[in-house]
């Protein structure tokens, strides 16, 4: 407590002399500097101090910022107060910000079936694999920006703004410190935190910017140049850190940029007359998962110095009185009449296709989400690396949009790896390839090499005023294992390969939902490889009409804290061929065939709904509740639904814990299930779930025959690590009715 009170005496002595020494020399209001350093996650820290400069009414004249301290400079110069930039960073959604995924339900239902199912995804230019000059475009942090910074559209000189501003970037060809004062504010701050190698380098004139950062993270320098008499440096640099906490690929190279900073800031701290290093260097540049505890601290060093600032503002307003209110310094920007929309960057792709799905017509008016909607509708469309746009103003309210346009490449390859309990080991390859035959399309030849082959050729074509209409051509071919089972003992097992062809249409609504018409050939070819006793040889023909509905709106394919899922299919199975051979214990041959052939056609309906609600930021209420019954059918197998596994792998599955796959199959079922997701720690996964069903209800006779209906319960509990490049899941489960404790393994993606 002395220690504070002793500190608090010291600025305020300083603060007088200060004061003191300027005014004696000045005729008018002497002009207050603030610098806000670099430092990643640190630089949260930064929004604590400028909530202690308004609650004290200190008006700030010049504002100049490096990286993180360029983002929350911005801003504040711009007219956001503390309080609104602590409300900003709370609401922002870091992880998005910090890749290059968009959020799995802004990716639209036509792409969600191979998003983010690869350990690695490289652009093909020729046959050769293109890098980038980083890791991170992120999307999701210039639509951020562009939304922040729109009510100064119309302002291209930064010295216009509430507080004149500047921030610094780095040349990356002669490596010299560039200062941006005018032009596009997105774009300069965009520059100032560009971290090379981690963030791609940002087009400036002839040349690319980086992180200012690695040639002035404190530009106390470019404050003084403005014309600020008194400087306040808050620097979030202390020195090099331990090499032991070097956690991640951003704090590896944030401290490769801070080398240099080492020998500038001596230099540069020696204008300031009010040094702050909020105490942050416990944490790294990549440290986002702590901005509550960063935050904290400083809103606990603003304190401290709170005393400073306001007896600096209060000292200043009685020798040069002023009218100012930290909170009423923002333009009010609600919407802005877009008078005409172009396109910069678009050379192998349509602009008629971006047209399409940002949905901006000249003439109308739109709020920035509205604007955002329509760009993150394109960035997921899979054609873009980065599509972002700037607004040149026009008349007051409205402006013309530039779309900056950052073409994927139109190959793209695939590649991941896969081990599951059922379907065993395989390395899993993708060739994507956009406009092939036509513009607005997309061809993809997909492999599962490894203990059971599977491939599937797909072409897509898109067609409509908004591009959400699809035609849909597709042949898989799977060779897995069919199990029989009789409770818990496998009596057979048999070699069955899967052919399917399938040609659709589809219409996409909005971006989570989908309805579809097609017809499916199929051909099954089976041969047992283990039998106890009969064994069934031969193949299968069949035609399946059918309608299918699908929607989407979870925020990630694994382990969801929000949003549902949803799948209906109805249709009708006919055209059935089959060449069916029993051979028995005595070698006599049966020709089965005239089970299936002549037979009259049947009909199959099958829905699944899925749904995940938060409990709390770790704890994840979910539920699923499915149905699957056939009419008129006879009851062969490959005609059957099939009942179990944690995961679904084909078309008429449907999961239950405590079975293997298959170890039911029937005409009918239908189950509900209940489990608790807990995030326990970092990407570690703790999932419980309950399920309880109803199989064999149906005859051809009866669709509802509760005389001939079975239950069946299941238990499980699984540990799984949502590891981006090789998520794994590891799950017990048992059930009663079997009687038998099952494991189950899945790492890395599924086909």
């Amino acid at each position: 407590m002395k220690s504070i009170f002793t500190f608090r005496k010291n600025i305020l002595t300083t603060s007088c002399l200060i004061i003191l020494t300027v005014s004696v020399s000045m005729a008018q209001r002497p002009k207050i500097g603030l610098v806000l350093s670099g430092g990643g996650a640190k630089g949260i820290s930064h929004i604590g101090i400028l909530q202690a400069i308004d609650s004290a009414g200190l008006k700030i004249d010049y504002l100049t910022g490096t990286s993180m301290g360029s983002i929350i400079g911005g801003l504040y110069a711009i007219g956001y107060s503390g309080k609104q930039i602590e409300k900003i960073s709370n609401n922002l959604d870091w992880d998005a910000i910090l890749s290059n995924n968009p959020n799995f339900a802004d990716i639209s239902i036509d792409e969600k079936d191979e998003y983010g199912k690869y350990s690695v995804e490289l652009g093909l230019k020729g046959l050769k694999p293109q890098i980038g000059t980083g890791l991170i475009e992120s999307e999701e942090l210039w639509l951020t920006l562009n939304d922040l910074f729109l009510p100064v559209y119309n302002i291209k000189d930064f010295s216009k703004f509430n507080i004149p501003f500047k921030c610094i970037a780095t040349d990356l060809s002669d490596g010299k410190a560039v200062v941006l004062s005018k032009g596009e504010i997105v774009t300069a701050v965009r520059s100032s935190m560009a971290i090379p190698s981690v963030f791609t380098a940002i087009d400036y004139d002839s040349t690319k910017l980086v992180d200012g950062g690695i040639i002035r993270n404190f530009p106390a320098t470019d404050i003084k140049k403005m014309g600020a008499d008194l400087v306040i440096g808050v620097n979030l640099f202390t020195g090099l850190p331990n090499i032991s906490k070097l956690n991640n690929v951003l704090d590896v190279f944030y401290q490769i940029t801070q080398y240099r900073d080492a020998e500038d800031l001596v230099k540069e701290k020696k204008l300031c007359n009010l040094i702050i290093e909020p105490p942050v260097e416990k944490y790294s540049a990549g440290s986002f998962d702590a901005i509550d505890s960063i935050m904290l601290i400083g809103k606990k060093t603003g304190k401290l110095y709170y005393p400073y600032f306001k007896h600096l503002a209060d000292s200043l307003n009685n020798l040069y009185p002023i009218n100012y209110n930290p909170d009423k310094r923002l333009p009010k920007t609600e919407s802005i009449v877009i008078d005409e929309v172009t396109f910069d960057g678009i050379k192998n792709t349509s602009m008629s296709l971006l047209s399409d799905k940002i949905q901006i017509k000249p003439g109308h008016s739109y709020t920035a989400n509205q604007i955002n909607k329509g760009f993150k509708k394109a960035y997921s469309s899979r054609y873009y690396d980065n599509v972002y746009y700037e607004l040149k103003p026009t008349t007051k309210g409205h402006a013309k949009m530039v779309c900056k346009v950052k073409e994927s490449l139109l190959t793209q390859v695939k590649l991941g790896l896969s081990y599951h309990s059922y379907s065993g080991a395989a390395v899993l390859a993708n060739i994507t390839v956009r406009n092939l035959f036509l513009d607005k399309s997309r061809t993809m030849v997909k492999i599962a090499a490894g203990e059971y082959f599977r491939l599937m050729i797909e072409h897509k074509q898109a067609f409509g005023q908004k591009a959400n209409n699809y035609i849909n051509l597709c042949y898989r071919h799977e060779n897995l294992p069919l199990n029989v089972y009789d409770g818990s003992q496998q009596t057979s097992l048999y070699h069955v390969n899967y052919n399917q062809f399938d040609f659709n249409y589809t219409r996409v609504f909005g971006t989570n939902w989908s309805l579809a018409a097609g017809i499916k050939q199929k051909r099954n070819t089976f041969s047992p490889e283990v039998t106890d006793n009969l064994k069934v040889d031969g193949s299968m023909n069949n035609y399946f009409a059918y309608l299918k509905s699908e929607a989407k709106t979870t925020e990630r394919r694994l382990y969801p804290t929000s949003g549902y899922e949803f799948s209906a299919e109805a249709g009708m199975v006919f055209n059935r061929e089959a060449q069916i051979t029993i051979y028995n214990n005595d070698s006599k041959t049966i020709d089965t065939s005239d089970i299936i052939n002549g037979k009259p056609e049947f009909y199959r309906f099958m829905v699944n709904y899925s749904r995940y609600h938060a409990l709390s930021k770790k704890l994840v209420f979910l539920y699923t509740l499915q149905a699957g019954i056939t009419v008129n059918s006879q009851g062969f197998i490959f005609d059957n639904f099939y009942l179990g596994g944690v995961q679904d792998l084909s078309d008429r599955q449907m999961v239950f814990v405590g079975l293997y796959e298959g170890q039911i199959t029937s005409t009918s079922l239908s189950s509900a299930l209940v489990g608790i997701q807990y995030n326990f720690s970092g990407s570690l996964f703790l999932t419980g779930k309950v399920n309880r069903g109803i199989y064999n209800f149906s005859t051809p006779t009866n669709v509802y025959d509760e005389d001939k209906l079975k239950w069946i319960n299941g238990f499980s509990l699984g540990l799984g690590y949502n590891l981006s490049v090789l998520p794994m899941e590891f799950t017990a489960m048992y059930s009663p009715e079997i009687g038998t404790i099952y494991s189950h393994v899945k790492i890395g993606f599924l086909f």
